[in-house]
């Protein structure tokens, strides 16, 4: 018995001994009380040991996000998109090889075939069915254009490309060769047919204004079209303005309507649409101008969202270079006039070099103005600089010359404007003073603001810089600089050219403003010498076009020459005056026909009011003894009124 039981205990202990018991014991030793009975586990101690142990992990995962999320490097970015832009191109370029490679195939004897016959065959893969009917209409319109084609044979024409071009209209207008092909049916086509034209177009008129060869067709419906065919065009860019002024192409479609199909209500209606976005959809009547629109604008306090936006739509036009259309002219001009002074440098510090683009219109040659009047000195010496070898061309524009009397007026630094402006005009005088507009700028150095002269309006606007605080130097200084250095130029062309100048109203006003801002240290003996010279010459018969006395407008500059000389005397004498020099040069024999007739007897009594007693006593003893008879005898005005002048002086 003994043995059996010593042998069940070696057995227990061997079951004890083995790893999955002892793992077992261990896992109850360690949970067991104190007495060694087994411990219930505390399962809520568990759950929140497990959920702080949760909350660290995501704290982790949250920390690990937001590094994720740091923004890179904007050169990698940069650099990731100039390699993406490299594959699109590569791809590109791999997809017109193969195409080019299938349109050589085409022609199997390249040695047999010219270049045009493949370039053919490669239009007739591109363009499929429709390749012969454009060929066809090509042929057509070669005979269609030429001015010698008779209307009769036009007329038949017109009905056979018509037969031809039939449902693909909007196909052949956006192309280089078919598009002229429909031009001409515009031009030279029926009623019938260009209302059918049109209403294929119709309703892509936005979207074929923007395209490099269909928007020739909408310029042509806009010369050669009807009105009912006008004002839809029109109508059909509104809401398309803005995108059409900033568009290379379509800015010309838009330049065309504005300047020369819309009256003055429909060009603001393609202005409004600058003031804002409402103004695409709705149109507003109630106001003609922006000044009206601003001001009901104010009430409600959305000025400042109009300008904004004007603003906005200006600037992308100056960045993309488009500033040679009218109706950013006008937008620009309506809000250098009305914004602030942060919004005024804004434009200005955008558009000073490039404004010589915009002086042709009246509008464009403003906002100039505007950018003088309102900047500083550094924005108008880029601006004059930009100006250079343009000086001419802007002298003789219409609306341009009124650029420069404000940069007499304003500029300070008169070297600079002697180098860049009145250097190049001086350069080129003869051309400049026999312009229309030119001799203005001329006048303008000799005769500022005079309203005599020069346009009343103008030099009105003129005088609006003069309660502007852009300029220090006083403006008779800087007029008087100016004229310093053109004086010279002033008398060696009046010198050379008295004979033209006397017959010519306008330079024989500029010679007798030029003789009355000269200084007595200026030396006239050559150019009364040339004035006595011409007229000693010219012929003694009354009704001959060579004699300058009876010439109307050589008579009335003689007139003024002497006034002005008389005045000059009164300022500072001197030695030399122009009746002194007629007196001295021209033959007694000669000055005694100019009684003969009546304009003649009035430069006497010129010269006897305005002259010095010395010269009125010449007079007397040249007239009173051998003359007075003559004078006597003669009916006209001017006789008689030479005989009162004679006895009262004597």
């Amino acid at each position: 018995m003994s043995t059996s039981v010593e042998n069940k205990k070696r057995k227990l202990t061997k079951k004890s001994d083995d790893p999955i018991q002892k793992k077992k014991k261990v896992h109850f030793a360690f949970d067991n009380n104190e007495n060694g009975t087994p411990k219930k586990l505390d399962f809520d101690a568990l759950s929140s040991s497990l959920k702080s142990r949760a909350k660290e992990k995501l704290a982790q995962v949250a920390v690990a996000k937001r590094q994720v999320r740091v923004k890179p490097d904007p050169t990698m970015l940069s650099n990731v998109k100039l390699i993406k832009k490299q594959l699109k191109t590569k791809q590109k370029q791999m997809e017109i090889k193969k195409k080019k490679k299938k349109h050589i195939n085409i022609v199997q004897n390249k040695e047999n075939t010219t270049f045009r016959q493949r370039l053919k065959e490669r239009q007739k893969l591109r363009r499929g069915v429709l390749y012969d009917m454009a060929d066809k209409s090509k042929k057509i319109w070669e005979i269609l254009r030429r001015d010698e084609t008779t209307n009769e044979v036009r007329v038949k024409l017109c009905g056979e490309l018509m037969k031809l071009i039939e449902g693909n209209v909007k196909f052949l207008s956006m192309a280089h060769d078919t598009t002229r092909v429909i031009e001409c049916l515009i031009q030279f086509g029926n009623e019938q047919q260009k209302n059918y034209i049109f209403e294929q177009i119709q309703k892509d008129i936005p979207t074929m204004s923007k395209s490099l060869y269909a928007h020739h067709i909408i310029l042509k419906f806009l010369t050669h079209g009807t009105d009912n065919q006008k004002d839809v065009i029109k109508k059909s860019l509104y809401g398309h303005v803005c995108k059409l002024a900033r568009h290379s192409i379509g800015c010309r479609v838009l330049e065309y309507c504005y300047n020369d199909v819309c009256n003055s209500a429909e060009r603001f209606q393609l202005v409004q649409e600058f003031y804002g976005r409402e103004y695409a959809v709705l149109k507003t009547t109630d106001v003609k101008n922006i000044e009206e629109l601003l001001a009901n604008k104010t009430a409600t306090g959305q000025r400042t969202n109009v300008l904004e936006y004007m603003q906005e739509n200006l600037m992308a036009c100056i960045q993309k270079d488009l500033l040679s259309i009218s109706i950013i002219h006008r937008v620009m001009h309506e809000y250098l006039r009305n914004a602030n002074e942060k919004g005024r440098i804004e434009l200005i510090d955008a558009v000073k070099e490039k404004l010589i683009k915009m002086i042709h219109s009246r509008d464009g040659a403003r906002v100039a103005i505007y950018c003088l009047w309102y900047g500083a000195n550094k924005d108008r010496k880029l601006l004059i600089k930009s100006f250079k070898s343009f000086v001419v061309k802007i002298a003789k524009e219409e609306h341009g010359y009124p650029v420069l009397w404000t940069i007499f007026d304003i500029v300070d630094d008169t070297k600079l404007v002697s180098k860049m402006i009145l250097q190049e005009l001086m350069s080129n005088f003869d051309e400049v003073i026999n312009d229309s507009h030119g001799k203005k700028v001329l006048m303008y150095l000799i005769a500022p603001r005079n309203t005599k002269h020069l346009q009343y309006e103008l030099v009105q606007l003129m005088k609006t810089s003069d309660s502007l605080s852009t300029s220090k130097k006083d403006s008779n200084i800087r007029q008087h600089e100016l004229f310093e250095y053109c004086k010279s130029y002033f008398l060696e062309y009046f010198t050379t050219n008295i004979l033209s100048t006397l017959k010519d109203g306008f330079q024989g006003f500029m010679m007798t403003e030029m003789i009355e801002r000269l200084s007595p240290d200026d030396n006239l003996s050559s150019f009364y010498t040339s004035i006595s010279t011409v007229l000693s010459t010219s012929s003694v018969e009354p009704q001959a076009e060579t004699n300058l006395i009876e010439h109307q407008t050589a008579h009335n500059v003689l007139r003024h020459l002497i006034i002005a000389d008389g005045k000059r005397q009164k300022k500072n004498k001197h030695n030399q005056t122009l009746v002194s020099t007629l007196l001295s040069s021209i033959s007694p024999d000669t000055l005694r026909t100019w009684i003969l007739c009546n304009r003649g007897c009035f430069i006497f009594v010129m010269m006897l009011e305005h002259g010095q007693s010395d010269e009125c006593e010449q007079i007397r003893s040249l007239l009173v003894p051998s003359a007075m008879d003559t004078l006597k005898r003669q009916t006209f005005a001017g006789a008689k009124i030479l005989v009162e002048k004679l006895l009262s002086s004597s």
